[in-house]
């Protein structure tokens, strides 16, 4: 959902930069062999509301040295990412085009990588994943730290690791299942404060061989 302070271009084209809206065969320059989501209309809820609308499953928890910080998606900025898990890299895609930050695990036997995507440097997507090795030139791209690993989930219980039955029993039927991953999608009326008149939120799962969660992506500003 979009804070009052996204001017209407701004908003404008990071709805059209999401990844509802990528062209259709594109392939992804976060992750290796993965294409880009196709775009379809999110369903339009009225309470009782579905869990991808759930606030909670918008709060990253794990994060830190001691598993302890959070890390609420909501109109975040690049500053906001740097200040909680240190400086990195910066990944730019060119002019008018979104921007990447990318942290890896130090931990030994802990492969997990989270991304940040942004443009100019209003947050737009968070993605986690078991295995870094699927993150595009992950050695040039992502600093290590102890700041994330594999305890990184949303606060509403989204993890790694979890069987394809934990996250149906979570989320309900997914709007769309394609090879191993799925994707949920719903739209609300915005609330006092939200720009525009609905705010709609969408999150893809990736599964490994075994049905258990390789990694999920969370669009972190969304609006109509």
């Amino acid at each position: 959902m979009w804070s009052s302070r996204v001017s209407a271009p701004l908003a404008l084209f990071l709805c059209l930069a999401s990844p509802g809206f990528a062209l259709a065969g594109a392939m992804s320059r976060v992750l290796v062999d993965e294409p880009t989501a196709g775009y379809f209309e999110p369903r339009l809820e009225d309470p009782p509301r579905s869990a991808v609308l759930d606030d909670a499953h918008h709060v990253l928890v794990g994060l830190g040295e001691r598993r302890s910080l959070s890390f609420d998606l909501e109109s975040k900025e690049a500053p906001d990412v740097l200040a909680l898990l240190g400086p990195a890299p910066r990944t730019s895609f060119g002019e008018n085009d979104d921007s990447l930050y990318c942290y890896v695990s130090s931990q030994p036997g802990d492969n997990t990588g989270v991304v940040f995507e942004v443009y100019p440097d209003l947050l737009l997507r968070v993605d986690v994943q078991r295995d870094k090795a699927r993150i595009i030139d992950v050695d040039k791209r992502c600093r290590a730290t102890a700041m994330v690993s594999a305890s990184v989930r949303t606060r509403g219980g989204l993890r790694l690791g979890m069987s394809r039955a934990e996250v149906l029993a979570m989320f309900g039927k997914p709007e769309r299942a394609k090879g191993r991953s799925i994707e949920f999608a719903a739209e609300r009326p915005a609330r006092k404060g939200e720009y525009g008149t609905t705010a709609w939120r969408w999150i893809l799962i990736w599964f490994d061989k075994g049905g258990r969660v390789d990694g999920f992506s969370i669009l972190a500003n969304t609006m109509d």
